[in-house]
């Protein structure tokens, strides 16, 4: 009996939310997981260099929240003295106690930041001049300054010894402030059990509202490489061929966010497609921003030889991958994408009770 329309239409949506619920549960276990060895989904690689980036990130907001914290105390000498002691960490021991740190969406983050790390590092020998510098060299003036900005920022992401960073602003607002409040938290109970001072809550208040009051989501590398795929591709510069020198170049965030600009995304679901462990949403992602074959060829070959993130661990590689490209037309593969262009709660819903209905089938 043929198939109709119809039918066609709701496995395209079944399998979109199948895809939603593999991608999320990857950085659910990963961020159960995260401060585990013996039980790590992740790499060995990618776990100690995604905790590294965690401590380092936890420890910049302990910092600054202790500079501002030691002035308030200055008439309690031991307590302003611990607090001043910058090479002794005082929230990360206590939050990695409490078990708090295990959040599905800074654990995506971190992944995500490894593996720039990772396409960074493993970058093709350059045949030419950086795709990202020859817009800094630009005629039009605002693309230009938006991809100096972004070689400024991308310099910022790598210490002396070209590893990676966590910069002062790296994460989506409403992450970077849940987790001030969290280490806030950690330095009250400090002082409070530890030093017995009372009435602290105002100024650890006071301090971690100071500190949330001056962080700028849009100067984040991922916000200015969305200003510039955006500007691209109003001046139909963004396309399969400017996507993959982008990727050949290594540079991860400014892929994502041409995918995202091209597919109507924010960049945290392209990311969420692109990492699908079964390997099927680069090929999604390409088809549907209307890539070109040979271009998405060559997209999906550098994509695979930097890192296993893309490609299952059945073996899909950009061959299989490919294949998937020509199975699939341009509508179909938005139709799959619609999914994430929903609001991101509804999305995380899905998710949720899609792993839930996976995981009773499997035990059955």
């Amino acid at each position: 009996m043929a198939e109709t329309g119809s039918s066609r239409r709701e496995k395209r949506s079944d399998a979109a939310r199948l895809l939603l619920a593999a991608a999320r549960e990857r950085f659910a276990v990963a961020a159960t997981d995260l401060l585990l060895p013996d039980q790590a989904r992740l790499t060995e690689w990618q776990r100690l260099t995604a905790a590294g980036l965690l401590s380092r990130l936890v420890r910049s907001i302990e910092d600054d929240l202790r500079i501002r914290l030691a002035l308030r105390f200055e008439g309690h000498d031991a307590l302003h003295a611990a607090l001043s002691s910058a090479h002794v960490p005082i929230a990360l021991p206590i939050l990695e106690r409490a078990q708090v740190l295990r959040d599905a969406e800074l654990t995506t983050i971190l992944v995500r930041r490894v593996e720039e790390h990772r396409f960074w590092k493993g970058r093709s020998d350059q045949q030419g001049e950086e795709y990202l510098f020859e817009l800094v060299r630009d005629r039009d003036e605002g693309v230009s300054a938006e991809a100096m900005e972004l070689v400024i920022a991308r310099s910022r992401r790598f210490d002396r010894f070209q590893e990676p960073t966590m910069g002062r602003v790296e994460l989506p607002a409403e992450l970077q402030h849940k987790l001030v409040w969290i280490v806030a938290a950690a330095l009250r109970q400090y002082i409070v059990q530890q030093h017995q001072v009372g009435a602290v809550d105002g100024a650890v208040e006071e301090a971690a509202g100071a500190l949330i009051a001056g962080y700028d989501e849009g100067a984040s590398f991922e916000a200015l490489a969305m200003r510039l795929a955006q500007r691209l591709h109003r001046d139909g510069r963004l396309d399969g061929s400017s996507l993959a020198r982008i990727i050949a170049d290594g540079v991860l965030p400014l892929f994502i966010a041409g995918l995202s600009v091209l597919c109507s995304l924010d960049p945290s679901a392209a990311w969420e497609v692109l990492a699908d462990p079964r390997g099927r949403g680069p090929a999604l992602l390409l088809r549907a921003a209307g890539v070109g074959r040979d271009q998405a060829a060559a997209a999906l070959l550098a994509l695979n030889s930097r890192s296993a993130l893309f490609s299952d661990s059945e073996g899909d590689n950009a061959a299989t991958q490919l294949e998937l490209y020509d199975t699939i037309d341009e509508t179909s593969a938005r139709e799959v994408l619609r999914l994430w262009q929903a609001h991101p709660a509804y999305r995380a819903s899905v998710a949720r009770i899609s792993t839930r209905a996976r995981s009773t089938a499997e035990a059955a």
